[in-house]
C-alpha cells in the first residue's frame, strides 16, 4: 500500500520534473496530453492519500501521537489531551490536522474562508 502522508506540493512539483525527463528521454518529445493524463491521476492519488491519513488519525490524536511521537509536546500542549474526557478538544484537533494535510492548499487562508 502506499504511504499516507499529509499533501505536499513540493514533492509534486519533483515528480512532474522527473515524469517530463522521462517522457523526453523516452520519446525525444513530451507529449501533452499523455503528460495532462499522468498528472490528473497524480493529483488524485495524492489527494487521495492526504484524505486517507486525515480520516486515519481523525479523533485520534492518541494514535498521531504514537505514529508521530513528534507532535506529541505540541498536541499534548495544544489540546490539553492529559485531560480524561477531552471530546471538546477533538474539534481543535481535528482542523488543527486537517491544516496540517493541506496546509500546501490552505496557505494564506483565514478561518472565514473555509
Amino acid at each position: 500500500m502506499t504511504e499516507l502522508k499529509p499533501l505536499d506540493l513540493d514533492e509534486f512539483r519533483i515528480w512532474m520534473e522527473k515524469k517530463q525527463e522521462e517522457m523526453y528521454e523516452k520519446n525525444g518529445v513530451i507529449d501533452i496530453d499523455e503528460l495532462n493524463e499522468a498528472t490528473i491521476n497524480e493529483i488524485k492519488q495524492r489527494i487521495r492519500r492526504a484524505c486517507k491519513f486525515y480520516l486515519k488519525y481523525k479523533d485520534k490524536p492518541e494514535l498521531m501521537i504514537h505514529d508521530f511521537p513528534n507532535f506529541e509536546a505540541e498536541l499534548r500542549e495544544k489540546f490539553e489531551l492529559r485531560v480524561p474526557h477531552y471530546s471538546w478538544a477533538y474539534i481543535e484537533y481535528n482542523e488543527w490536522l486537517f491544516r496540517l494535510v493541506f496546509k500546501d492548499v490552505l496557505e494564506g487562508e483565514n478561518d472565514d474562508n473555509l
